[in-house]
C-alpha cells in the first residue's frame, strides 16, 4: 500500500505535539521555537532535533527552568508566610511601636532580628501585602465584638494635616450602667470640604463600618463635637436618622473659649508672654543667661493658642516669677531684638503686675479643671460638679471683667443644649431630680441608666490627632492615606488595649 503524503500543516502540528506546545508553535506554514524566539527548520525531523541540541537552545532552556524554580520557591514562601505567626507578630509590633516597615531593609536591623530570633525575616512587601490588611480587619472585628448589644457614644473632630488635607477622626465608646466603657478609634477619612453635610455623612458611613450587617440606630445615644457652627448643624442632621442621640459640644472647648476671652481682655499680659517667648526661642546664649541667673527656674512657657488652658497657666507663671523675669529681661540688650525692646516696655508698665495677680487669683484654677475633665473614666456626676464649681467661682469675680466672663460662661452653657440635658439626666440618676420634662421622649427609661459614665468632652479625638501627626512625619509624606489610616487605627486601639491591661494588673 503506497504511503500517504502528510501535509505540511499536519507535519508541523505533529512536531508541536511531540516536543510540547511550550517549546514550539506553528501557524500551519512554519515551525516557531518559543524559547529561542526564531523560525526553526522543519523539512525533516532531523532538522528539528538538531535545533534542540544547539548550545543557544539548551542555554535558554536551562535559564527558563531556573526562573520557573525561583517562581515556585517564591510562591511556596508566600504560602508559608501566610501561615507564619512570627511574621504577623512582627508586623503588629512594628505598627504598634510606629516603626516604619521599610526599616526591615536595614541590614543591621535585619541581622539583629535573624541573630536573636533565628527566623527568616520577611520582605517589606510581604508584610504590607500579606499582613497589614489582616491586622486592620482584625482590629475592626475586635471593635465590633466589643459593642455587641451595647449602647455607644460617638465623637468627631477634624484637623488640617501638614499636607493641607481636611482629616476627620471618628471615636466611639461604649456606655455602661455600672462601669466606664471602652473607647476606640473607628474611622479616619479625608474630607473634600468641611461642613455639616460631610460631617453627617462621615458619621453615618462610620456607623455602617461598625455595623455592616445593619446599623443599630437606636443604640447611638450621644454625639460629641466642638461648638463650631457646622458641627452644631451636623448634630441636627444626625438626629433625623439617629433619633435617640443627644448632641453635646465639648465642655472643655467651652472653658477654653472662656480662657480666650480672658486673654483677649488682657492684651498687655498677652504681649509680654508672646515677646518673652520669642526672646528665648532658638537663642542659646540668652538661655544660658537665664539659667545662670535663675538655675532652679524653668524657662518661660510657650503657650499655644489651640492647646487648652496653656495661656492662663503661662500668666500664672509670670505672676509667680514676675520680678525674676523682669530682672533677666532688663539685663539684655534691647538693641539685639525687637522682642527684648517690647518686653522691657511692657515690664515697665505698672498695671502689668496687678493684672497678673488678678488673673491668677480669679482664673488660675481653670487649667486644673480642664486637666481633671480630660481624665478618662470620670463619672458624669463628677464632671458636672467640676463645671458647677467653675460657674460658682466665676460668679465671685468682681468688677466689669468678672461680669464679662460670667456672661461668656452663661453663653457657653446656654448654647450647649445637650449638656443641659445631661445635667438633668445626672440629677435623675443621683435622685436629685424626679421630673422628666426636658428629656426627649425618644429616650426610654432604660436608656437613661447608660449615661452614668457618659463623657462631656472630645479629648479622645484630640489624642488620636496627636498620634496621627507623629505618624505623618516629615520623612513619611508619601504615605498613602488609606495605608496611613490602617496604621493609625491599629496603633490607637492597640495603645488603648495596653493601657486597659496595665490598669487591670494594677487593680
Amino acid at each position: 500500500m503506497p504511503k500517504v503524503k502528510v501535509s505540511l500543516s499536519s507535519q508541523l502540528n505533529n512536531y508541536v505535539s511531540e516536543f510540547g506546545p511550550e517549546v514550539f508553535s506553528t501557524d500551519g506554514k512554519i515551525l516557531y521555537c518559543k524559547i529561542c524566539d526564531i523560525k526553526c527548520g522543519s523539512a525533516k525531523r532531523f532538522n528539528v532535533t538538531q535545533h534542540l541540541t544547539t548550545g543557544k537552545h539548551m542555554k535558554l532552556v536551562a535559564q527558563r527552568e531556573k526562573n520557573v524554580n525561583i517562581k515556585k520557591a517564591q510562591q511556596h514562601f508566600l504560602t508559608d508566610t501566610k501561615k507564619s505567626c512570627f511574621n504577623k507578630d512582627l508586623c503588629s509590633a512594628m505598627l504598634s511601636a510606629n516603626i516604619p516597615l521599610n526599616k526591615l531593609n536595614n541590614e543591621s536591623f535585619k541581622s539583629f532580628l535573624v541573630k536573636y530570633t533565628g527566623k527568616i525575616i520577611p520582605a517589606v512587601t510581604t508584610l504590607r501585602k500579606g499582613y497589614v490588611d489582616e491586622i486592620y480587619d482584625e482590629t475592626l472585628i475586635k471593635i465590633r465584638n466589643a459593642v455587641i448589644d451595647k449602647k455607644i457614644w460617638v465623637s468627631i473632630d477634624e484637623t488640617t494635616d501638614s499636607l493641607g488635607r481636611f482629616v476627620a477622626n471618628v471615636i466611639i465608646g461604649t456606655l455602661e450602667t455600672d462601669t466606664p466603657g471602652k473607647t476606640f478609634l473607628l474611622n479616619s477619612e479625608v474630607l473634600p470640604k468641611v461642613n455639616n453635610s460631610t460631617i453627617a455623612k462621615l458619621f453615618d458611613d462610620s456607623m455602617h463600618i461598625l455595623w455592616p450587617e445593619g446599623v443599630r440606630h437606636n443604640d447611638v445615644l450621644l454625639y460629641l463635637s466642638d461648638a463650631a457652627p457646622y458641627m452644631v448643624k451636623s448634630g441636627n442632621a444626625i438626629k433625623i436618622f439617629y433619633p435617640k442621640v443627644i448632641h453635646v459640644t465639648c465642655i472643655v472647648h467651652g472653658l477654653h473659649r472662656i480662657a480666650e476671652k480672658i486673654r483677649g481682655h488682657y492684651s498687655k499680659v498677652d504681649k509680654i508672654i508672646s515677646n518673652v517667648k520669642k526672646i528665648f526661642l532658638k537663642a542659646p546664649s540668652r538661655v544660658i543667661i537665664f539659667k545662670s541667673t535663675a538655675p532652679d527656674l524653668s524657662l518661660p512657657p510657650e503657650p499655644i493658642i489651640t492647646r487648652w488652658g496653656t495661656w492662663v497657666k503661662a500668666a500664672c507663671y509670670y505672676c509667680d516669677h514676675h520680678e525674676t523675669l523682669k530682672s533677666i529681661v532688663n539685663s539684655l540688650d534691647k538693641e539685639e531684638a525687637i522682642s527684648i525692646k517690647n518686653a522691657q516696655k511692657y515690664f515697665s508698665d505698672p498695671s502689668l503686675a496687678a493684672n497678673l495677680v488678678f488673673i491668677k487669683s480669679n482664673f488660675g484654677f481653670i487649667p486644673d479643671v480642664m486637666t481633671n475633665l480630660e481624665a478618662k473614666n470620670i463619672p458624669l456626676s463628677d464632671a458636672i460638679k467640676l463645671i458647677e464649681d467653675v460657674f460658682f467661682k466665676l460668679n465671685l469675680v468682681p468688677g466689669t471683667v468678672g461680669k464679662m466672663i460670667q456672661e461668656k460662661m452663661n453663653d457657653v452653657l446656654e448654647k450647649n443644649k445637650g449638656y443641659q440635658t445631661l445635667v438633668q439626666i445626672s440629677k435623675i440618676l443621683s435622685g436629685e431630680e424626679t421630673s422628666m420634662v426636658r428629656i426627649s421622649e425618644n429616650l426610654s427609661l432604660g436608656d437613661l441608666a447608660y449615661f452614668k459614665y457618659a463623657p462631656i468632652n472630645s479629648v479622645d479625638v484630640e489624642r488620636s490627632f496627636s498620634i496621627f501627626k507623629v505618624l505623618l512625619a516629615d520623612n513619611r509624606k508619601s504615605f498613602q492615606f488609606e495605608n496611613l489610616k490602617k496604621h493609625l487605627i491599629f496603633q490607637c486601639n492597640n495603645q488603648v488595649e495596653e493601657v486597659e491591661s496595665s490598669e487591670e494588673v494594677s487593680r
